[in-house]
């Protein structure tokens, strides 16, 4: 019996996956080229692992389960926007606005799942995963968005050690002409995480730290993970 996972894949696999549609470029992952270097045997075990795996047939050709991983890889690949919420990466179909594509890595830069998961899932797992969105607010924080830290505030901040309880939130627009870290517009980095009370979130980016409500956190994540509000019961 094979001990090969049927729903995990690794990086030359999803790059012979992406060739089906032509994509040479996937969000996220390292870049093909690292694997082409290393000669034509990455590639034909990677062949052959998704044979194993039923992805394709003895004879090479895709088949209906491997059909249904290309067309989810290739909704992420079209994606204009992505959000990547710690080890979770997102891809937005555009022509689906109830599901997205949830590429899971769990193995760093090395093994990944693939899942087409609709957005009232996506809220209830990271719910889940991540206690901070369902988070009491403090009662004074009805009364502001974000404070910005004073710098004794910060510095005690600089020292503290969030551990799993940090939530690390990145969003990249692709379709923003100016394609740099500094235009917001383009790239966000947000570290969010509890101090004692209150919920701290971090513009990596912009080198800023925030007291922050936690209706500004959700109004961030909702906006960027486009979660309708209702569902933020």
């Amino acid at each position: 019996m094979s001990n090969v996972s049927t729903d995990t894949f690794n990086v030359p696999e999803l790059y012979l996956l992406a060739s089906a549609f032509g994509g040479n470029v996937l969000f996220g992952l390292p870049e093909k080229q690292i694997y082409q270097l290393k000669g034509e045997e990455v590639f034909e075990q990677a062949h052959n692992r998704l044979i194993e795996k039923g992805i394709l047939n003895g004879e090479g050709k895709i088949t209906k389960s491997g059909a249904i991983i290309i067309q989810a890889l290739e909704y992420y690949y079209q994606s204009e926007k992505y959000v990547r919420i710690n080890n979770l990466m997102f891809g937005f179909p555009s022509d689906n606005e109830d599901e997205l594509v949830m590429m899971v890595e769990t193995e760093e830069q090395a093994l990944y799942k693939l899942f087409v998961i609709s957005k009232a899932i996506v809220l209830q797992l990271l719910s889940e995963k991540f206690p901070m969105i369902t988070r009491e607010p403090e009662e004074k924080e009805k009364n502001f968005l974000k404070q910005e830290l004073t710098n004794k505030e910060r510095r005690e901040t600089e020292q503290l050690e969030p551990g799993d309880s940090m939530v690390n939130l990145e969003l990249f627009h692709l379709n923003e002409k100016h394609r740099e870290a500094s235009n917001p517009a383009y790239y966000q980095q947000w570290l969010v995480f509890p101090k004692e009370e209150k919920l701290i979130m971090v513009d990596t980016v912009q080198r800023k730290y925030y007291h922050a409500s936690q209706y500004w956190f959700l109004k961030v994540l909702f906006d960027e993970m486009e979660f309708p509000y209702k569902e933020a019961k």
